[in-house]
């Protein structure tokens, strides 16, 4: 069982990836701003993060920054419901896993929740 941050200061979207991330047969854990998910990614063991970008406090791109800086093995899943060429390229430079648009296709977010902790554990030497 892993365990998965999700941070989105929408209700229903935390909701909703909860039950996803529950019907994966993992733990979720959630937060409403990117502050908070900074501390709880810190205070963690988190196996993968999924993180909007357009968050109160700190949005998912410095969320992405820190906790790279944290723990550079992060496995960070950032999502928008307004991409742009920009958000992209800061999601790559910072070395963000992938970047999903909202709404959010059930299938490939469970792909990418699946290949995501599969480097996560192939980077620890756990594959």
């Amino acid at each position: 069982m892993a365990k998965i941050l999700i941070a989105d200061d929408e209700e229903g979207i935390r909701h909703y990836l909860h039950k996803i991330v529950g019907l994966m047969g993992h733990q979720s854990i959630e937060a409403v701003n990117g502050r908070d998910a900074l501390k709880i990614f810190k205070e963690n063991s988190i196996d993968l993060s999924i993180v909007d970008i357009n968050m109160p406090e700190m949005d998912g791109l410095r969320f992405l920054h820190e906790a790279k800086q944290a723990d550079p093995e992060a496995v960070i899943i950032v999502m928008t419901g307004f991409p742009s060429a920009e958000s992209i390229v800061e999601t790559i430079e910072d070395d963000g896993y992938t970047y999903i648009t909202k709404p959010i296709d059930l299938v490939r977010l469970q792909d990418l929740i699946g290949r995501g902790l599969s480097i996560r554990d192939k980077r620890l030497g756990r594959a």
